[in-house]
């Protein structure tokens, strides 16, 4: 009797060792692709001082030679080392706040907040720094933004929506600031199809939720980074989605700027979620 109970208990795990890699070899594992011109897996990685744990925001000034980036919480933005990406120097520019991104305009910072507020940050003859409020965008309801780049043949500021009340789940909506006069136009700049980013998505994944944004220098199109359903959209400069490419967790924790040199070198920064926050160079390849 006992030996007919060990051959059936050596049947059974036999029988359940042969289910499991049936299983295993019909799952094929899923391969994270490149964005054109880039490649993933050649990754340059540098982390960040402690201070810039929660980094939102990241531009490079192709005059200066620098990066500058913003802490999420604080009114401050910090210069960094265009090599090692130490802090080079820090200012104030204003009160604790949900600040989201920075954009460089001829060296000048400006900090979007998440309400829609734009700081221009001024740096006077003495060396002081402070913040300017130049405009806050006057749509009604509740919305939230984390994504602004500069386009120089609007000469505008353009805010992408993270949620807004006016969108719904089939569209993400922009908004322009000129620098001239002008400021806010508080009617969409242009609409974002949200079903179309789901579509060419490599992966199913949450609604696509604008994080940071830059023009390529050199391919003259819209990257658009959303951290919530781990994407990178690349789309034309009325934001005519192309191609979607997913960003894997484990290169990608949680990005939130985004920036390019004039070679087309693309940086990312991921805030700190387990350790420092990092800063993630990817080589522009023609």
């Amino acid at each position: 009797m006992r030996f007919f109970n060990l051959s059936f208990l050596f049947s059974f795990l036999a029988l359940l060792i042969g289910i499991s890699q049936s299983a295993c070899k019909g799952k094929k594992p899923r391969i994270i692709k490149s964005p054109p011109h880039y490649n993933f897996s050649e990754v340059f990685t540098h982390k960040l001082d402690l201070k810039l744990r929660e980094i939102s925001g990241l531009a490079w000034d192709n005059r200066k030679d620098e990066f500058v980036a913003h802490y999420d919480e604080a009114g401050k933005i910090y210069y960094l080392d265009k090599e090692s990406k130490a802090i080079k120097a820090e200012y104030t520019f204003g009160n604790k706040g949900d600040y989201e991104d920075v954009v460089l305009v001829n060296s000048v910072p400006y900090v979007l907040r998440s309400d829609g507020m734009i700081t221009k940050v001024i740096k006077d003859s003495t060396g002081k720094v402070y913040g300017h409020e130049i405009g806050k965008l006057g749509i009604t309801g509740t919305n939230d933004f984390e994504a602004m780049y500069y386009d120089p043949a609007r000469n505008a500021l353009v805010l992408i929506c993270k949620n807004c009340e006016m969108d719904n789940k089939s569209s993400v909506s922009t908004f322009a600031f000129y620098l001239d006069s002008t400021g806010f136009d508080n009617s969409p700049l242009y609409t974002i199809d949200a079903d179309e980013v789901r579509n060419l998505s490599p992966h199913k994944t949450s609604k696509f939720q604008p994080s940071a944004a830059a023009i390529h220098p050199v391919l003259k199109k819209l990257f658009i980074v959303s951290s919530a359903s781990n994407q990178l959209a690349i789309a034309g400069l009325n934001g005519k989605v192309e191609t979607v490419t997913e960003l894997g967790k484990k290169l990608f924790p949680q990005p939130e700027g985004l920036t390019f040199k004039s070679n087309g070198d693309m940086y990312i920064s991921n805030e700190g979620v387990t350790g420092k926050a990092t800063i993630l160079r990817f080589v522009y390849k023609p």
